[in-house]
Protein backbone atom coordinates (compact mmCIF):
# COMPACT_ATOMS: atom_id res chain seq x y z
CA UNK A 1 0.00 0.00 0.00
CA UNK A 2 1.51 3.27 -0.88
CA UNK A 3 -0.45 6.56 -0.02
CA UNK A 4 1.40 10.40 0.09
CA UNK A 5 5.40 8.17 -0.05
CA UNK A 6 3.48 6.03 2.74
CA UNK A 7 4.12 2.52 2.43
CA UNK A 8 3.22 -0.33 4.51
CA UNK A 9 4.57 -3.44 4.14
CA UNK A 10 5.18 -6.86 6.43
CA UNK A 11 8.15 -6.40 8.70
CA UNK A 12 11.41 -8.17 8.13
CA UNK A 13 14.03 -9.48 10.85
CA UNK A 14 16.40 -6.13 9.39
CA UNK A 15 13.62 -3.93 10.36
CA UNK A 16 14.17 -4.77 14.26
CA UNK A 17 16.76 -1.90 15.16
CA UNK A 18 13.83 0.03 14.38
CA UNK A 19 11.13 -1.39 15.80
CA UNK A 20 12.72 -1.43 19.11
CA UNK A 21 13.89 2.35 19.00
CA UNK A 22 9.91 3.03 18.01
CA UNK A 23 8.95 0.44 21.06
CA UNK A 24 10.86 2.06 23.46
CA UNK A 25 8.87 5.71 22.66
CA UNK A 26 6.11 3.57 24.47
CA UNK A 27 7.87 2.77 27.31
CA UNK A 28 8.62 -0.56 26.14
CA UNK A 29 12.37 -0.96 25.64
CA UNK A 30 13.56 -3.93 24.22
CA UNK A 31 16.95 -4.86 22.22
CA UNK A 32 17.51 -4.88 18.63
CA UNK A 33 18.38 -8.91 18.44
CA UNK A 34 15.53 -9.85 21.23
CA UNK A 35 13.08 -7.65 18.59
CA UNK A 36 14.31 -9.22 15.85
CA UNK A 37 13.60 -12.73 17.24
CA UNK A 38 10.03 -11.51 18.08
CA UNK A 39 9.60 -10.48 14.17
CA UNK A 40 10.66 -14.26 13.51
CA UNK A 41 8.61 -16.06 15.41
CA UNK A 42 5.40 -13.55 14.49
CA UNK A 43 6.09 -14.03 11.24
CA UNK A 44 5.80 -17.80 11.15
CA UNK A 45 2.12 -17.52 12.38
CA UNK A 46 -0.57 -17.01 9.84
CA UNK A 47 -2.90 -15.61 12.43
CA UNK A 48 -0.34 -12.91 13.52
CA UNK A 49 1.06 -9.53 11.39
CA UNK A 50 3.34 -7.07 12.19
CA UNK A 51 3.10 -4.14 9.18
CA UNK A 52 5.30 -0.99 9.08
CA UNK A 53 4.87 1.61 8.08
CA UNK A 54 7.75 3.26 5.50
CA UNK A 55 7.68 7.28 5.00
CA UNK A 56 10.12 9.48 2.79
CA UNK A 57 10.09 12.54 4.41
CA UNK A 58 12.65 15.58 5.53
CA UNK A 59 12.04 14.90 9.14
CA UNK A 60 13.37 11.33 9.27
CA UNK A 61 17.32 10.84 9.89
CA UNK A 62 17.39 9.00 7.47
CA UNK A 63 16.39 9.69 3.63
CA UNK A 64 13.72 6.64 3.87
CA UNK A 65 12.86 4.69 7.19
CA UNK A 66 10.33 3.31 9.61
CA UNK A 67 7.83 5.67 11.02
CA UNK A 68 5.41 3.14 12.78
CA UNK A 69 4.61 -0.20 13.31
CA UNK A 70 1.38 -2.06 13.68
CA UNK A 71 0.93 -5.72 15.63
CA UNK A 72 -2.79 -7.29 14.90
CA UNK A 73 -3.90 -11.18 15.69
CA UNK A 74 -6.64 -13.17 15.46
CA UNK A 75 -7.56 -13.93 19.23
CA UNK A 76 -10.36 -15.72 20.39
CA UNK A 77 -11.87 -16.56 24.73
CA UNK A 78 -14.94 -18.18 25.88
CA UNK A 79 -16.78 -15.27 26.80
CA UNK A 80 -16.20 -13.17 23.82
CA UNK A 81 -15.62 -15.49 20.83
CA UNK A 82 -13.10 -14.57 17.82
CA UNK A 83 -12.07 -11.32 17.16
CA UNK A 84 -9.27 -9.35 15.41
CA UNK A 85 -6.65 -7.60 18.12
CA UNK A 86 -4.61 -4.80 17.85
CA UNK A 87 -1.70 -6.16 20.43
CA UNK A 88 0.50 -2.86 19.21
CA UNK A 89 0.54 0.71 17.47
CA UNK A 90 3.02 3.26 17.52
CA UNK A 91 4.00 6.20 15.16
CA UNK A 92 6.96 7.92 15.21
CA UNK A 93 6.60 11.08 17.57
CA UNK A 94 7.20 13.19 14.93
CA UNK A 95 5.28 11.93 12.61
CA UNK A 96 1.93 11.68 14.64
CA UNK A 97 -0.92 13.34 13.42
CA UNK A 98 0.16 12.88 9.58
CA UNK A 99 -1.75 9.94 9.16
CA UNK A 100 0.18 7.26 9.67
CA UNK A 101 -1.80 5.57 12.56
CA UNK A 102 -5.06 5.93 10.51
CA UNK A 103 -3.47 3.46 7.90
CA UNK A 104 -1.95 0.94 9.92
CA UNK A 105 -5.14 0.45 11.66
CA UNK A 106 -6.89 0.29 8.59
CA UNK A 107 -4.95 -2.10 7.62
CA UNK A 108 -5.45 -3.91 10.33
CA UNK A 109 -9.16 -4.15 10.39
CA UNK A 110 -8.80 -5.39 6.74
CA UNK A 111 -6.68 -8.19 7.57
CA UNK A 112 -9.25 -9.02 10.23
CA UNK A 113 -11.96 -9.16 7.45
CA UNK A 114 -9.53 -10.76 5.27
CA UNK A 115 -9.59 -13.54 8.49
CA UNK A 116 -13.29 -13.70 8.10
CA UNK A 117 -13.32 -12.22 11.78
CA UNK A 118 -16.66 -9.82 12.45
CA UNK A 119 -14.97 -7.38 14.91
CA UNK A 120 -11.56 -5.71 15.67
CA UNK A 121 -10.39 -5.14 19.67
CA UNK A 122 -7.23 -2.64 21.07
CA UNK A 123 -6.73 -2.25 24.31
CA UNK A 124 -5.15 1.29 25.77
CA UNK A 125 -3.17 2.14 28.26
CA UNK A 126 -5.10 4.33 30.80
CA UNK A 127 -2.03 6.55 31.76
CA UNK A 128 -2.07 6.95 27.95
CA UNK A 129 -4.58 10.21 26.31
CA UNK A 130 -3.78 10.36 22.98
CA UNK A 131 -5.39 7.18 22.28
CA UNK A 132 -8.53 7.86 23.62
CA UNK A 133 -8.92 10.55 21.60
CA UNK A 134 -7.39 8.66 18.18
CA UNK A 135 -9.61 5.41 18.10
CA UNK A 136 -13.15 6.97 19.01
CA UNK A 137 -12.30 9.29 15.93
CA UNK A 138 -11.74 5.65 13.92
CA UNK A 139 -15.30 4.59 15.00
CA UNK A 140 -13.94 2.61 17.96
CA UNK A 141 -16.66 2.86 20.55
CA UNK A 142 -14.95 2.17 24.27
CA UNK A 143 -16.61 -1.25 25.05
CA UNK A 144 -15.37 -1.22 29.24
CA UNK A 145 -12.15 -0.33 31.26
CA UNK A 146 -10.05 -2.65 32.88
CA UNK A 147 -7.04 -3.59 35.14
CA UNK A 148 -4.31 -6.29 33.93
CA UNK A 149 -2.11 -8.00 36.60
CA UNK A 150 1.12 -9.70 35.77
CA UNK A 151 3.05 -12.11 37.82
CA UNK A 152 6.40 -13.50 36.65
CA UNK A 153 6.21 -17.26 36.08
CA UNK A 154 9.55 -18.12 36.97
CA UNK A 155 11.68 -21.19 36.05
Amino acid sequence: MNDNLLTLRVALASDAPALAELSAELGYRVDAETMRRRVIALGDRPDQAVVVAERETALAEHSRGVVGWIHVGRTVSLEGGEAAEIYGLVVRADTRRAGVGRQLVRYAQEWGRTQGLERIVVRSNALRTDPHFFYPALDYVLAKTQRVYVKPLGQ
